[in-house]
């Protein structure tokens, strides 16, 4: 708009390395050289990109010859040229630890890999030897005990046997004991040596540690040691319970210690020691927490930038948008919004400034994910606190390679030779956008809440190997089912409006201080700034856990209990004594004071404790302030600014309605201004003084986002214009586009390009009339791009702007009026507002260039070529062998309804 000011200013850097989405470059074989290294880098930065994450994995079959082994000479040196290439071209480079995943290799020998530990009953008389012919090969007897009527309880350690999977060339080999910190070490040894090869001043940014996958193992060779040493006892004593024999309660303790002893291994042997490799070696350590039995908050908490994963938008919260096609239905669990919350908040307790995520990761079938899901995703994702976007991910490909070029077998592609890379750059200036934004300023959030790590450490649901494995997918068999108080408070939050980090015991005891003026709750190290913690589906916690929350209660602190505060403790170990200690710690609480609507209100020191059976009520009664604007369906997310009264707000609508009006924000300051992260556009809002407070006026479309930045008036530069609100105009009646004649020319694509035609109304071109003599296979067939034109005389009436919606668009636009390039729309809302001035009286020239997905190429490869196409692995969404020969046509093409709508300002 004319009136709406772009405004670089307004938005921090927005074309920075990290402020732009990285993805995952899969070095396929290795088989690169510097030449296509120098192509594949350029391609990246001219569509937006700002970093590549290095990844060496498996190549085709057929093109051994030009494969490189890992950590060679050789592939050392094409590393370097990467380092060079990504500076002079101003992007970033990680690079995994390895190859494939999880870490191991060929310099792995027997004693540094992966064991497996399990207990075997014996009758009396019986000879002691493992009747589990999985694990015999390799086992050892680590101890033998003798229980009631002489029966004979042994415990066996043995290798997984698990390989690194999908390893690159060079790069096979046994997985690493994760529990063993002299193996870890010995481990990065050969990357220690590798870096000291690059030149001086060539390091990667960060090494990477992928999702855990570490099957079956759980301990090392000296776990016994290890568990009486951090836990008190012995053992030997208790190999029956730890069988499940016995007493219940005592079997749940005893496993519950065991479970506690591999978190301290994962987070001592395993993530100390891999970010004190990457330390050492002028890198950051960047690490996928989830799927490891411990605590995901502490482990997040460990490294330079936490990462998350998510499988695609039906995974997530995603409104009214539909899954798509052939997505398992396993893919919908809501619960992965914790996942994600865990990352971003041990990112913000711990003071690390970015979180990173795993992005589209099988968001859909392979060819069939547009970019309307992806950016969909993508603002879940900032919602949830995520500020530094990987693509999943970009499988290199050398330039002699036949289309679609060499892919990888579980990614949304994000390769040149998807057909919507054309547009990809126009989403990618949309992400920078936000992540210069979110990349600013601190976490806002305004409660802590407490993750009852101790009560999913004792729940008993047949966990394989007597470990619970934290997995970012299937959180039903952990937090759904586990821990399904604190997962439903956790909800409630999210949903009401209440935005909150989670915390854990340590950083609890660690991280967290009070300020005793306001007592509000402070991170240590990251100065974020929380006015409750808040405990809901606590049963079981460690006295020094129940102390802390005390002490901060006296401290000043308010300090929330849905439910009751945790009546026992976890674990075996001096259990009097801690059983104890816990009831000192509630007794501390003193009596009720107050007690209303079912809440007991307790006076503690400076602060309060605030017990009550539902988290909502607390808050509410607590003074703790919510954002109504989620009532609306609006997803945000909340930083503070430079200045103690700024913020800066994402607000996203994953709805199928439009949500317009006057709201209030928690932190509505004395001005505000509206920055939308899709056109760059920078305006004032418009305010009012409303029955609660003041009022901002906000228009936030089905499927779009906008920012909020809020504060005092006198705010540094100029205050820009104001925001133009629009409306349908009153005098003006819109026009239908749809109807009269299009000309359609096919522009680049394949495997054919299908011959223009005239169309005398829009529909999907799969379905049209065959072209003469291809049977329409040049049609259901074909992935591209082709340009819609058309004429039309300016509507009589007159209007301050137009709006051009596009109606159905498969699956990304182009527009340009009169010469006048309008933009690129992949997502929702499918529209484009512009000036009155660009339309003239007579003879306006439309024209929008849509393209379609890979699907339909992909779908008539297979069917001509069957598994010939396709040397690398394939599987499809289901992880089934691959078969696209039998798919339907995607939908392609611009389907309408097109209409112009004239719009007027009403500020």
């Amino acid at each position: 708009m004319s009136d709406m000011t772009n405004d670089v200013a307004a938005w921090p850097a927005p074309r920075t390395r990290e402020t732009r989405p990285w993805t995952r470059w899969w070095w396929m074989g290795s088989a690169l050289t510097e030449a296509e290294i120098t192509r594949s880098l350029e391609a990246f930065r001219d569509a937006g990109i700002g970093g590549v994450e290095v990844s060496p994995i498996y190549g085709p079959r057929g093109e051994e010859a030009r494969f490189v082994p890992f950590l060679s000479p050789r592939w050392v040196e094409l590393f370097a040229h990467t380092l060079r290439e990504a500076a002079r071209l101003d992007m970033g480079v990680d690079l995994i630890a390895g190859t494939g995943w999880p870490f191991g290799g060929p310099w792995v020998g027997d004693a540094d890999a992966a064991r497996v530990a399990w207990v075997e009953s014996f009758a009396p008389g019986q000879e002691v030897r493992t009747a589990n012919a999985r694990r015999a090969d390799g086992a050892k007897t680590l101890a033998v005990t003798e229980g009631e009527a002489g029966v004979r309880h042994a415990l066996f350690l043995a290798p997984t046997g698990q390989q690194v999977k999908r390893a690159a060339p060079g790069g096979e080999g046994s997985v690493l004991d994760h529990f063993d910190a002299d193996a870890v070490r010995r481990y990065f040894e050969p990357f220690d040596a590798m870096l000291k090869k690059l030149p001086e001043g060539l390091r990667p940014r960060c090494l990477f540690n992928d999702s855990w996958e570490v099957f079956g193992a759980n301990a090392s060779p000296d776990i016994l040691d290890q568990f009486a040493r951090r836990r008190a006892y012995d053992l030997r004593a208790h190999l029956h319970h730890l069988k499940g024999d016995g007493d219940p309660d005592t079997v749940r303790r005893v496993r519950a210690d065991y479970r506690l002893t591999v978190e301290d291994l994962t987070r001592e042997a395993f993530l100390a020691n891999f970010a004190d490799a990457a330390r050492r070696n002028g890198a950051k350590a960047r690490n996928q927490s989830h799927g490891s039995p411990g605590n995901l908050l502490d482990l997040y908490g460990m490294v330079d930038v936490p990462e998350t994963e998510v499988f695609g938008p039906p995974r997530l919260k995603q409104g009214g948008m539909a899954a798509l096609t052939d997505v398992p239905p396993d893919f919908g669990e809501q619960e992965e919004m914790l996942i994600c919350r865990m990352a971003s908040s041990a990112a913000h307790v711990a003071g690390r400034p970015l979180c990173s995520s795993e992005s589209f990761t099988w968001a859909g079938e392979h060819g069939h994910v547009p970019l309307d899901h992806m950016k969909a995703e993508a603002d879940t994702l900032f919602a949830l606190g995520i500020n530094h976007i990987f693509f999943h991910g970009t499988p290199y490909s050398p330039s002699d390679a036949a289309w679609p070029g060499w892919l990888f077998y579980a990614t949304t592609l994000c390769a040149p030779t998807n057909p919507w890379w054309r547009d990809l750059g126009a989403l990618n200036a949309y992400i920078a956008r936000c992540q210069s934004l979110l990349q600013a300023g601190t976490p806002d959030n305004d409660v802590l809440m407490y993750f009852p790590f101790h009560d999913l450490l004792a729940a008993e649901d047949g966990a394989h190997d007597y470990l619970h494995f934290l997995t970012v997918h299937r959180t039903e068999t952990w937090l759904g089912k586990n821990l399904s108080a604190f997962t439903r408070a956790a909800r409630t939050l999210w949903a009401r409006g209440w935005s909150a980090d989670l915390i854990s015991d340590r950083q609890l005891a660690a991280d967290v201080t009070v300020t005793a003026a306001d007592g509000i709750l402070e991170a240590r190290r990251g100065g974020s700034r929380y006015r409750a913690l808040l405990v809901a589906g606590c049963l079981l916690a460690p006295p020094e856990t129940l102390e802390r929350i005390v002490e901060l209660a006296h401290r000043g602190a308010t300090v929330l209990v849905e439910g009751d505060l945790p009546a026992d403790v976890p674990g075996l170990a001096q259990l009097a004594e801690r059983r104890a200690r816990l009831r000192v710690a509630r007794t501390a609480l003193g009596t009720p004071v107050a007690e209303a609507d079912g809440i007991r209100r307790y006076a503690v020191g400076m602060g309060r404790v605030l017990v009550g059976p539902d988290a909502a009520t607390l808050l509410t009664r607590a003074g703790v302030p919510r954002e109504t604007i989620a009532d609306a369906g609006i997803e945000f997310v909340r930083r503070r600014g430079a200045g103690a009264d700024e913020r800066v707000y994402f607000l996203a609508n994953p709805g199928t309605e439009d949500r317009a009006g006057w709201f209030r924000l928690g932190h509505p300051g004395e001005a505000a201004t509206l920055l939308d992260p899709w056109t760059g556009a920078v305006g004032a809002a418009a305010r009012r003084d409303g029955p609660n407070g003041p009022e901002i006026r906000l228009e936030v479309k089905a499927g779009a986002s906008l920012f909020v930045r809020t504060g005092p008036k006198t705010a540094e530069g100029a205050p820009p214009a104001s925001w133009p609100y629009l409306s349908p105009a009153a005098n003006t009646a819109p026009v239908d586009l749809s109807a009269g004649e299009w000309r359609v020319e096919f522009l680049d694509g394949g495997p054919t390009l299908p011959p223009a035609r005239t169309l005398a109304a829009l529909s999907d071109w799969t379905a049209w009339d065959a072209p003469a003599g291809d049977g329409g296979d040049s049609l259901r067939a074909f992935s591209g791009t082709a340009r819609y034109a058309r004429t039309f005389d300016a509507p009589v009436g007159s209007a301050d702007a137009w709006t051009l919606e596009l109606g159905a668009v498969c699956h990304s636009a182009r527009v340009r009026l009169n010469g006048t390039d309008l933009g690129a729309v992949v997502a929702r809302p499918w529209e484009v507002t512009f000036p009155a001035s660009l339309l003239k009286p007579t003879g306006n020239r439309l024209e929008i260039e849509v393209t379609n997905l890979m699907a339909n190429r992909l779908a008539d490869l297979e069917r001509r070529r069957g598994a010939e196409w396709r040397p690398f692995l394939m599987v499809n969404i289901h992880y089934k062998p691959f078969d696209a020969a039998t798919w339907k046509p995607t939908p392609s093409g611009l389907l309408g309804p097109v209409r112009l709508v004239p719009m007027q300002a009403s500020n």
